[in-house]
């Protein structure tokens, strides 16, 4: 259930007179009316904004230091069909957080879930990002799992859910060149691949938060 709106730690005044229930279904659509403060000064005139609601979502990129190998699952996208792009998506693992879970918790239930591993250690925070700000109100908390890449393999996710998903290793290496030719097409991949591209070497020798932060 969404949280009613709080504008009271906003940096400018929001007044937000109406929302109305536009869609629910798969998403949830609202309309909002509102007014919101300017930089020049003063308020904006009243306006409509449609924003999709989404639960927050956790991503998790499998990495094993060892072997040098990252963990992807490959599942179709309806949406990709739009831009007549290859509806299959090649991505990291991702899943909502339903009320009353902890992020690690669902981190590491999605995990097993979507590739049939299970996380050694600790998991590591990558960042947290919004996925589209324009009109989406989904939050990634991106993690980096240690696993073992050895095991992976095979078809996994729940049939309730219609899910089909294909999990397979990959060196680092290849990976990242696949982003640099442009062959990444989802924002957590890129992210996830960027960040380990920083600092998979530290973690190949010790796995902790490269940056001194406690997971």
């Amino acid at each position: 259930m969404r949280k009613p709106l709080d504008t009271s730690h906003q940096p400018f005044p929001v007044e937000v007179s109406r929302v109305d229930p536009v869609f629910r279904g798969h998403l949830k659509i609202d309309e909002l009316h509102l007014r919101h403060g300017l930089f020049a000064g003063g308020m904006s005139d009243q306006m409509s904004r449609e924003v999709v609601w989404r639960r927050d979502a956790v991503c998790v990129l499998p990495y094993d230091p060892k072997r040098d190998e990252v963990v992807l699952i490959e599942q179709f996208r309806a949406a990709l069909l739009f831009n007549g792009d290859r509806a299959w998506s090649v991505e990291v693992v991702a899943g909502l957080i339903e009320d009353g879970e902890s992020i690690e918790e669902v981190a590491r239930r999605e995990l097993k879930e979507e590739s049939g591993l299970e996380a050694s250690g600790a998991l590591l925070p990558i960042t947290n990002v919004y996925s589209t700000p324009g009109f989406c109100s989904e939050r990634f908390h991106m993690y980096c799992a240690r696993v073992d890449a050895g095991k992976a393999g095979g078809i996994h996710g729940l049939d309730h859910e219609h899910e089909d998903i294909r999990v397979f290793a990959m060196p680092f290496t290849e990976a990242f060149s696949q982003w640099e030719a442009g062959k990444t097409s989802n924002t957590p991949m890129a992210i996830g691949l960027l960040w380990l591209g920083l600092y998979r070497e530290r973690l190949q020798q010790n796995w902790a938060d490269p940056r001194g932060l406690r997971p």
